[in-house]
C-alpha cells in the first residue's frame, strides 16, 4: 500500500506546483493589463499650479496630417476643466491640414488636485488613445 500513497502524494505535489505557476501567470498578466490601462504611466508628466478661476494655456505639437486628433481630459472636472481653444475658422473649414500646435485651456474650478491627460487618437476612433503628456494640476485659492 505504500507505493500507491507515494504515487498520490507525487500527483498532489505536481498539481500544487501547477496551480502556483498558473496563479503566477495570471497575476503577472493582471498587473500588465492594469499598467496598460493606466494613462498616468505613459507620456511625459509635468506639474502645474493654477488659482481658482485662472486659465492657463497648454500648447502641444500637432501632426497636421488630419488622421488623428489631440484630446484633453481631466480626471476630476470639479477641480479642473479642460477645453480646446476655439479659433476663428479659416476660409476653408474642410481643410484638415493643421500644422500648427494644438492649444488647450486648463481652468482651475475649485481647490484641489486633478490629473489632466493629453492623448492622440485616430479621428473617429474609440478608446483613450496614446498618451502624449500628463499634468498633475494643483488648484489653489486666490
Amino acid at each position: 500500500m505504500a507505493p500507491s500513497t507515494t504515487s498520490s502524494r507525487n500527483g498532489f505535489t505536481w498539481f500544487k506546483s501547477s496551480a502556483n505557476l498558473m496563479w503566477l501567470i495570471l497575476f503577472t498578466a493582471g498587473i500588465s493589463a492594469c499598467n496598460k490601462n493606466n494613462q498616468m504611466s505613459s507620456g511625459s508628466q509635468k506639474k502645474l499650479q493654477v488659482s481658482v478661476g485662472e486659465i492657463k494655456e497648454i500648447s502641444l505639437p500637432g501632426r497636421g496630417d488630419g488622421t488623428s486628433e489631440l484630446i484633453g481630459t481631466s480626471d476630476n472636472q470639479e477641480v479642473v476643466e479642460v477645453s480646446r481653444q476655439q479659433l476663428a475658422p479659416a476660409v476653408d473649414t474642410l481643410n484638415r491640414n493643421n500644422s500648427g500646435p494644438a492649444v488647450f485651456q486648463i481652468k482651475g474650478v475649485t481647490v484641489g488636485t486633478a490629473n489632466v491627460v493629453f492623448a492622440k487618437k485616430p479621428l473617429g476612433g474609440s478608446g483613450s488613445g496614446e498618451v502624449m503628456r500628463t499634468y498633475v494640476v494643483q488648484v489653489k485659492s486666490k
